[in-house]
């Protein structure tokens, strides 16, 4: 489920790249580039992988499902011959629980 999204745009009023952080079992976070058809998916423990060849339409169907996890493993990972990945970083552990309490933060104030 989507907790935040940024839309950052470029001075000619393109977008740049979104960025949402998911409360998700699997996925934390991710910055998506429509114009490089890229899409960047850190995981809860802080691996952060590079997907290619992801239509804008397809991060919109990814980014609109039910489940973001089982959207992209049934979608992306299970097709990696038409979106190659690999390993870009990991986040540092600080870095994950400041998502991490962006998202229990978001709860909470759904509880309210």
């Amino acid at each position: 489920m989507l907790v935040n999204k940024k839309i950052l745009k470029e001075e000619n009023s393109d977008i740049g790249y979104y960025e949402c952080i998911y409360d998700s079992s699997n996925i934390l976070k991710v910055t998506y580039f429509p114009k490089l058809k890229k899409l960047y998916i850190s995981f809860n423990r802080g691996g952060t992988y590079s997907y290619s060849n992801v239509t804008p339409k397809l991060f919109e169907e990814f980014d609109t499902a039910e489940s973001q996890g089982k959207f992209f493993a049934k979608t992306i990972k299970s097709n990696p011959k038409d979106y190659p990945y690999r390993k870009e970083f990991t986040l540092y552990p600080n870095e994950i629980n400041d998502l991490k309490l962006i998202v229990e933060e978001h709860k909470k104030g759904e509880d309210e």
